[in-house]
């Protein structure tokens, strides 16, 4: 490094230059480190099924309350729910899904993670929790074959 001739005895160091096409390395913490760009890393899907986008009725108990939100996907394993209530991760509900027909259906599962969203970005990001079912009749199936465009066995 050069210093430069400022009138002062004791001078000080040039800034060091930016050549194009050239990236400084330096040791984390200098006041000359950058970060360097992030490369985008594959997402590590950990869906164990596909799912259907479906907007059902459902309604949950919580707290000694009635909870009501909408589906919306559904599988053989999970549900996600859209909901202003979000239930507490690991907690056990049990649901009842309410079909167009007028059926119902009982439900029970695990919540597995939830997402609290602004009230701005609901209508883009779904805002609601995320169950995993332990229990569902036959007909949930029924009903998933069908969306599915699957024949189930008799």
């Amino acid at each position: 490094m050069t210093f430069l001739d400022t009138g002062d005895s004791a001078g000080q160091r040039e800034k060091p230059r930016a050549v194009k096409g050239f990236r400084r390395e330096s040791s984390p913490g200098t006041a000359f480190a950058r970060k360097a760009p992030k490369e985008s890393t594959p997402v590590i899907e950990r869906r164990f099924s596909t799912r259907k986008r479906r907007r059902y009725l459902i309604e949950w108990r919580s707290e000694d309350s009635l909870c009501t939100g909408f589906t919306h996907d559904v599988s053989p394993t999970g549900i996600f729910v859209r909901s202003t209530f979000i239930a507490k991760i690991g907690e056990i509900l049990t649901m009842q899904l309410l079909l167009p027909g007028g059926g119902k259906l009982r439900l029970r599962g695990i919540v597995v993670r939830s997402h609290r969203i602004p009230q701005q970005l609901r209508g883009v990001v779904p805002s609601g929790f995320g169950v995993r079912l332990k229990d569902a009749p036959e007909e949930y199936f029924r009903l998933l074959a069908d969306l599915f465009g699957l024949r189930f066995a008799s």
